[in-house]
């Protein structure tokens, strides 16, 4: 699941079809390539050998041009990663989901724009407008549990599908179904017990049936039980320290399997590639949703769709304590990457501005960082302070001449730099954006942005805004 929509910093195109849906990815990697060292070069520089570590995969049709292991799987035991290691892969898994409701629906068995009372009567009034495609594109509405404060003394309980409904139908809306975008984990857990009901199987059986082993994927295991998963890393807090339990059931449909570089890699190119679903089916997943007012919102059925550099890619990331997954597909040039990390030294905005900048490499493409301008001390003191947004408390602060922010409980502080006089871009990757109104020489609010594309300004789309003010 990612409840980093709630500020813990998270957010029709068709893939190649002659590529191999079916052979697993080959371990081989093209040695002493200029791409392979410029790649390693660049991840040598935040992934350390003695602290939490990588697996990192790069494809291009088809084939690895870059696959390689950084740091520990295991600090306590001193074990170094490895390039095949399974980590728990949180809301990546969300395809799984995405797709097996849409195979569903193209066995007769749903309709994706039938109303979620349909399959759970115990609905509330007030969801009767949901629809099943509403879930899918976390335009239902329903609040993400996993932001509410109250939730926080259940992280530790394995709560069942059925209790987690009954909390979410306790809350009141935040919009009306099909007119705002707001991530919530949830949505994914009442499509899972939607497809339970569809396909007379449980969720995890559906799909183990339709994509888990007609694929091949071996290191792809359910996470909820106490089954033992070969190769799985461990996962740390910052520090490193031994990470806080979260119990996986709260990710149930939502965020449930453990999985590698290499199965994500074929699983993807199997999804993109038309093997899976029908082109129709597949549109839908790739595609940005269209809310009630016609503007579309990033974001389709599991899949996140972008542009990077004016060419679109399709996006998946996943996050809990200690672990934390990036996938970046780029169908035109046929680049996969993916980026599994056990640790939380490297911030979420850092990882998914690294996928990028090694689909770049991959492709050819230089990167173009964006020219920061100097503010002399007396101004960068304008900043500096407390910012809330409900529950949720940022600081910004000052350190040797150098900005940094922390705009969740659970985030570090992070270097910023200044664009303009109220605009600045996170050092680790410029597509998150602070915005300052100032007034009489002071901040008094900052708006925290995820743009839609990367130094591509004349075409960016604020993919995510959220207002802070200052605290007085």
């Amino acid at each position: 699941m990612t409840p980093r929509s709630t500020l813990l910093f998270c957010v029709a195109l068709l893939g190649n079809a002659s590529m191999p849906a079916f052979a697993a990815t080959p371990v081989s990697v093209t040695a002493n390539t200029a791409i392979a060292k410029n790649m390693d070069s660049y991840l040598q520089t935040t992934f350390k050998p003695d602290l939490p570590g990588a697996a990192v995969l790069v494809l291009r049709d088809g084939q690895p041009v870059f696959k390689k292991a950084y740091g520990k799987a295991s600090l306590e035991l001193n074990v170094a990663m490895q390039a095949d290691a399974v980590f728990h892969v949180a809301s990546v898994s969300k395809q799984f989901t995405g797709a097996a409701l849409l195979k569903l629906a193209e066995q007769g068995k749903l309709d994706i724009h039938a109303p979620l009372s349909q399959y759970l009567p115990d609905t509330p009034p007030a969801w009767a407008a949901i629809t099943l495609s509403h879930l899918a594109s976390h335009t239902s509405g329903i609040p993400n549990l996993y932001g509410l404060p109250a939730m926080r003394a259940h992280f530790r309980e394995d709560l069942t599908p059925a209790q987690l409904f009954a909390i979410a139908k306790d809350l009141p809306l935040l919009a009306t179904p099909g007119s705002q975008f707001h991530y919530a984990t949830i949505n994914y857990t009442l499509l899972a017990m939607v497809i339970n009901k569809a396909a007379g199987k449980s969720y995890e059986a559906y799909v183990d049936e339709q994509f888990i082993q007609p694929l091949g994927l071996k290191h792809t295991v359910f996470s909820i039980g106490n089954a033992l998963v070969p190769g799985l890393v461990t996962p740390y807090a910052a520090g490193p320290s031994t990470v806080d339990f979260m119990s996986h059931h709260l990710g149930y449909g939502g965020g449930s399997y453990y999985s590698n570089t290499s199965d994500i890699a074929t699983w993807t190119l199997a999804l993109q590639g038309g093997k899976m679903l029908s082109p129709a089916s597949l549109a839908l997943m790739n595609t940005p949703y269209q809310l009630n007012d016609g503007k579309q919102v990033r974001y389709g059925y599991g899949l996140r769709p972008h542009t990077l550099n004016q060419a679109g890619y399709i996006q998946s990331n996943g996050d809990i304590p200690g672990f934390h997954s990036e996938t970046v597909y780029l169908p035109k040039a046929r680049v996969f990457v993916a980026l599994l990390h056990n640790g939380e030294g490297v911030a979420r905005t850092g990882l998914q501005g690294m996928v990028k900048r090694l689909a770049l490499i991959a492709t050819g493409q230089v990167y173009r960082a964006p020219q920061a301008i100097a503010l002399d001390t007396a101004m960068l003191q304008a900043y500096v302070g407390l910012y809330q947004n409900g529950g949720e408390t940022g600081k910004i602060t000052l350190e040797k001449g150098k900005l940094y922010a922390a705009f969740s409980a659970n985030s570090p502080a992070l270097p910023i730099s200044a664009l303009s006089a109220t605009e600045f871009f996170y050092d680790d990757n410029p597509d998150f954006r602070l915005r300052f109104v100032l007034r009489e020489g002071k901040a008094v609010s900052a708006h925290w942005v995820e743009m839609d594309a990367l130094n591509d300004e004349q075409d960016a789309v604020l993919a995510r805004v959220e207002a802070f003010s200052q605290a007085k």
